[in-house]
């Protein structure tokens, strides 16, 4: 993995602290936005990472017809953190990178709470909406945002490493 382990702030706080950290660099105008929902695109969040927008009470902004579905996947307010209980984060094409992420969480179907913020932050609501309306605009701004990543201070020799496991440091010898 390129980059400080900080280059990824935890998902769920609010949009002011991520905005920040990129506010330095004049080519990342809006790849944050490209990044956090564009990755969204494809996978799944953890029961663990999402419950607290259900239980004890469900967060207002989600769509109903969503909450059902997260309800059914999700059904402990406090689950193992060891079982594999997750929502994918895409229910119409979960498996494939594309824009219909975006267009979920213009009708508050977004999991985490950043996505719900990129969706009504006055500062990126206009473009998630341009993101949800043309896929090939989407691609195109997704991979300039990669390609600003891999280019923002990667470490190189033992200063870094590419983990086996994206989740978890290898284990030095």
């Amino acid at each position: 993995m390129y980059g400080s382990p900080s280059i990824f702030p935890f998902m769920t706080r609010y949009m002011h602290h991520p905005n920040k950290m990129y506010r330095s660099e004049s080519k990342l105008k809006t790849p944050l936005t490209d990044l956090y929902t564009g990755a969204h695109s494809v996978g799944r969040t953890h029961c663990v990472k999402l419950v607290h927008r259900l239980y004890p009470e469900v967060d207002p902004a989600l769509n109903p017809d969503h909450v059902e579905h997260m309800f059914k996947k999700c059904p402990d307010p406090i689950p193992d953190p060891k079982a594999v209980q997750y929502v994918r984060n895409d229910r119409g094409t979960p498996m494939k990178l594309d824009n219909n992420y975006y267009r979920n969480i213009m009708d508050n179907k977004g999991l985490l709470i950043v996505d719900h913020q990129l969706a009504n932050d006055k500062r990126t609501k206009p473009y998630v909406k341009k993101m949800a309306k043309s896929q090939d605009y989407f691609f195109k701004e997704f991979a300039r945002a990669i390609t600003i990543l891999s280019e923002n201070n990667p470490l190189t020799g033992t200063k870094g490493e590419i983990r086996k496991q994206c989740n978890v440091a290898n284990k030095h010898h």
